[in-house]
């Protein structure tokens, strides 16, 4: 029966083309609507914000809800931690993401991304000795670019992608471990940077491809065709 009610929810918000931020019929009236019990209806409103299709807040009327990454990152997040995928498996994710992602953003990125973009490199220079720190920086670079695509939908796949890629990223660390090695992922990533300054997509895409068979080589694994 929750089901149901989440349903009827869904289809009034499409039949009704609302959009982000609108108002929907409260429990009781969909519960006077359907001839369901509020419990039930309680139960769906609460699964529908948790998927994030509606809005919910105490003192006001339930809305239609903004896009968000937590239903795909559980998802991910529950595949790694199950072994249902591997980090190889998530890598081939973020390659299918990414590279384009990198294009997109060398076209709509703006001077602020660039700037936080470069900051992230400097650190992930100053933090080889600091592992952590590194891993959040090399993070935070790869959702910056999500976040520069003009796209909305890379910004909520790469924000929920965050957890996984934290993962995959101190993964392949275990594998490249001197100082020889850490200076070539902050010098790719560098150069993915200053391809995205120049506003060169080609380029853009050539070395964020050229950063997912480093990655992949870095487990001992043959090198996919990214590029």
């Amino acid at each position: 029966m929750s089901d149901y009610v989440s349903q009827h929810l869904i289809d009034h918000i499409r039949t009704n083309q609302l959009r982000s931020g609108e108002a929907v019929p409260s429990e009781m009236r969909v519960s006077s609507d359907l001839g369901i019990s509020r419990g039930i209806v309680r139960e769906a409103f609460r699964a529908l914000k948790m998927a994030g299709v509606l809005e919910i807040s105490n003192g006001r009327s339930p809305r239609v809800g903004r896009i968000n990454d937590e239903g795909i990152a559980q998802v991910l997040q529950h595949a790694l931690s199950t072994e249902q995928a591997t980090i190889e498996q998530v890598l081939d994710l973020r390659a299918a993401i990414e590279i384009r992602g990198a294009e997109l953003a060398a076209i709509h990125r703006t001077v602020q991304d660039v700037e936080t973009l470069k900051k992230e490199v400097g650190n992930m220079r100053a933090f080889k000795a600091v592992q952590n720190r590194f891993i959040e920086s090399d993070a935070r670079f790869h959702e910056t670019i999500a976040q520069s695509t003009g796209n909305p939908l890379f910004a909520v796949v790469g924000s929920a992608l965050r957890g996984s890629l934290k993962a995959s990223i101190r993964a392949g660390l275990r594998n490249r471990t001197t100082v020889r090695q850490l200076d070539q992922i902050v010098a790719t990533h560098n150069a993915i940077a200053d391809a995205i300054a120049d506003q060169d997509a080609v380029r853009a895409r050539k070395y964020m491809a050229i950063h997912f068979d480093e990655a992949i080589r870095s487990f001992g694994l043959k090198a996919k065709p990214y590029a």
